[in-house]
């Protein structure tokens, strides 16, 4: 008996494999056999030739040799000779082959074929979910070690499952098919949310961030120095999810708003978005989340949206579509209830005016738009009330505006914040982010400490958990409540004292936190954090093959990658040298700082909001009726033939008091936009590096030029500019109401029939706008 059981527990010879799957599953059996005919013929052993002059040596048959004759058919191989070839190439193989080499092949053959089912499953638009997580298990269940598949014989496999979990961009696919392995998708699809049967996938930004994780994962096993990162626990939503919650709720006469107005478009967007923030869910979907629900705990969480079109090369949709930080704390269903209103809103983003807008300007139209989701626990720590991370930021392989000229686009740029990153991504009206260069970290943007406490970040983004809501808190109060306590806080902070900025980690006892300031000096310029960043930067980079940006954050241990997406491009302009020689009375305004590349020619209109009538609006409502006016000019002017040029901060979240309200509907088809900082009004202008609203300029191939007026040396010509006739009333009837703080020149009506042009060098740091005939 034990004799027995001993020699049922011994692994099968190979001969007892053949035999076994000669008998249980022949189709197997015969591709084993072409396997190894192939691997025979490969290696020089036996010519396909010679096999069949064997088989017809054996089975005596010489007019089997008559497909020679090119003017006679070549003649199937009957069920005996067939026979007879498989038994042939079985002791050529055993011949050659020892019995390692022959069971590590058959083995490779069994693999070989699961693969390919796998694929075909992948393929099947009537294949469940189930049938392919059934398949993809099967596979990795299969006895680890022994030889493995090449990567010709998975490639097809790991296509077809991108295409179906994951993005049909074939940018992406060619990344992806490179990295992703068929054992990736195991763990993937165990936290997916979506119907059995339907062909949903995960979305653009998914993509990018499965794809980041593995991409450096195997840089690292490589040597190369990414340095310690890690990414979130990550569930995912499947787009088709979208399209049950639009049938369940009747609301597919909403699909076709994307073909309709602007205006109508933004006077029905809160409807609409009301309409999906009532409706229904399907049970599986509640179920499904109530699971992940319990599995995460009441730990804040942040919803993302990840549609198809998503963060694909030349349309990365920066900022386009929703992404909402839920506080998830209460009642397993008020939970339930806050996620499924976020996921709700994440939907119904994609008929926001400016994704519209977007979409329309790229040809992206007509495409089906499907939202899929990512939810993910918010990075970070319980800080009292509040939970944060203690940095987080964006970053980009390349810098596509610099503020030194030592600074080359290689070097890279990265924009960071203390607590979370929205105020990094987000242009904001009242706050500044630390701008350095990983490539060249030494090179600030701000230099002198008064100017770095000027520059500063003052207020922090965060989750606060007693009122179950995201919020904004001034960085002095919060360190003063919880009496100094910060995660990091030595890497974050700096001391301003006796005109000083002193390292925080010397002065953090007995210091007043109005004395501190948020500076990373120490995470910068003492430690590897920079050049982690810029190792991480080039090895995404050179994965996706164009520049990148990523985003991540830090809970002062641990770097989490949170997303990764091609750098938003725009046009590469030839070097733009400024005339000399332009007579006074033609020069209408010059700048000497943070001058991009480009030149903008034949502008026939100027609109401008001047800093001085900006600053004595007294109510919100007449500030955001003037940025809805800028959307209406931006409509009605020619396209790329007009300029805006306004106080402080165009865009920015926050106080619009120093900036005007507008959106990327708003100006996308303007040629530049100005940025007009006059220093007794202390407008100071953000530059905006890196944040959507950025982003969109440069994809736009908007230029965008700060003026300091005030600088010596400096034209800024307000004859031109306040005391022309202004054509407000003419292109705006229903707006001439306006005409004191919001002004039309009509270049040509007021110079003669000139135009305008603005030559900008980047490389002299120089750029000059002055009347010139077409």
């Amino acid at each position: 008996m034990t004799t027995d059981r001993a020699r049922e527990s011994e692994p099968r010879t190979w001969r007892e494999d053949l035999n076994h799957f000669r008998q249980d599953n022949p189709v197997l059996y015969e591709k084993i056999i072409r396997y190894l005919m192939l691997t025979l013929h490969k290696e020089g052993i036996v010519r396909m030739e010679q096999l069949e002059l064997n088989v017809s040596q054996i089975l005596g048959n010489p007019d089997f040799l008559h497909w020679t004759d090119p003017n006679r058919p070549e003649p199937a191989l009957t069920m005996k000779e067939l026979q007879a070839l498989r038994q042939l190439v079985i002791q050529y193989a055993s011949h050659h082959w020892d019995d390692d080499r022959m069971k590590g092949l058959i083995q490779l053959g069994v693999k070989k074929d699961v693969a390919l089912r796998l694929e075909d499953i992948a393929d099947d638009p009537f294949s469940s979910s189930a049938d392919i997580r059934d398949e993809v298990l099967r596979f990795c269940d299969m006895a680890p070690g022994g030889p493995t598949l090449s990567m010709a014989d998975v490639r097809g496999t790991r296509v077809a499952l991108i295409r179906r979990f994951l993005t049909d961009q074939l940018e992406l696919l060619r990344v992806a098919r490179d990295v992703l392995t068929i054992r990736d998708f195991a763990d993937i699809i165990t936290r997916v949310v979506g119907p059995d049967r339907g062909l949903g996938k995960l979305g653009g930004k998914a993509t990018g961030f499965i794809l980041a994780h593995d991409v450096l994962a195997r840089a690292r096993e490589q040597g190369a120095p990414v340095g310690d990162f890690t990414t979130p626990l990550t569930y995912y939503v499947r787009s088709d999810v979208m399209l049950e919650f639009v049938k369940l709720n009747g609301l597919e006469e909403v699909i076709n708003i994307k073909y309709g107005d602007v205006d109508e478009l933004r006077s029905r967007y809160r409807l609409l978005r009301r309409y999906f923030l009532n409706g229904r869910f399907p049970r599986y979907v509640r179920e499904a989340l109530t699971g992940i629900l319990q599995s995460l705990g009441e730990v804040p969480l942040v919803v993302r949206s990840s549609s198809l079109l998503e963060d694909r090369l030349g349309a990365a949709f920066s900022g386009k579509y929703q992404s909402l930080f839920l506080a998830n704390q209460g009642s397993p269903e008020e939970r339930l209830n806050e996620l499924l209103g976020a996921i709700s809103q994440v939907y119904a983003s994609i008929f926001s005016p400016d994704a519209i807008q977007y979409r329309e300007e790229r040809g992206l139209l007509d495409f089906r738009e499907e939202m899929a989701c990512i939810i993910q626990p918010v990075v970070g720590h319980r800080l009292g009330r509040y939970w944060l991370p203690a940095f987080a930021g964006v970053a980009f392989s390349r810098n596509e505006f610099r503020w030194s000229p030592r600074l080359k686009r290689e070097n890279g740029m990265v924009r960071l914040v203390a607590g979370l990153g929205t105020r990094a991504v987000d242009r904001v009206g009242d706050d500044y982010p630390r701008l350095f260069s990983p490539g060249q970290p030494k090179l600030r943007a701000t230099v002198e400490p008064r100017e770095t406490l000027r520059y500063s970040q003052t207020r922090i983004d965060v989750i606060d958990l007693e009122s179950n809501e995201f919020t904004t808190v001034p960085v002095a109060d919060l360190l003063q409540e919880k009496g100094g306590r910060f995660p990091a806080m030595e890497r974050i902070f700096s001391v301003f004292r006796d005109e000083m900025l002193i390292p925080a980690s010397t002065m953090m006892f007995n210091t007043d936190p109005r004395d501190m300031v948020v500076t990373f000096d120490s995470l910068i310029d003492r430690g590897p954090f920079a050049a982690q960043m810029k190792a991480i930067l080039d090895t995404l980079e050179a994965a996706w093959r164009v520049p990148v940006d990523v985003e991540f954050a830090h809970d002062g241990q641990r770097l989490f990658i949170l997303q990764c997406r091609p750098q938003s491009r725009g046009e590469r302009h030839e070097r733009v040298r400024v005339p000399s020689g332009v007579p006074t009375g033609e020069r209408v305004f010059s700048a000497d700082h943070f001058v991009p590349m480009g030149v903008a020619r034949d502008i026939e209109y100027v609109v401008y909001v001047p800093p001085e009538a900006y600053a004595r609006v007294q109510f919100r409502d007449r500030m955001v009726e003037i940025g809805r006016a800028v959307g209406e000019l931006n409509r009605a002017l020619p396209h790329r033939r007009f300029i805006l040029m306004g106080p402080g901060r165009w865009g920015s979240r926050g106080d619009i008091t120093l900036g005007v309200s507008v959106e990327y509907a708003d100006i996308n088809h303007a040629r530049l936009l100005v940025e007009v900082a006059r220093r007794k009004e202390d407008y100071v202008p953000d530059v905006s590096f890196g944040t959507h609203f950025f982003q969109d300029l440069v994809e736009a191939d908007i230029a965008y030029l700060p003026l300091y007026p005030d600088k010596p040396d400096i034209v800024f010509n307000e004859d031109f500019l306040l005391g022309t006739p202004n054509a407000l009333a003419e292109v705006l009837p229903k707006r001439a109401e306006l005409d004191d703080v919001l002004r039309v020149i009509h270049v040509p009506a007021v110079s003669g029939g000139r135009m305008l042009q603005v030559c900008m060098d980047a490389e002299a740091d120089r750029a000059l706008a002055f009347l010139c005939r077409e």
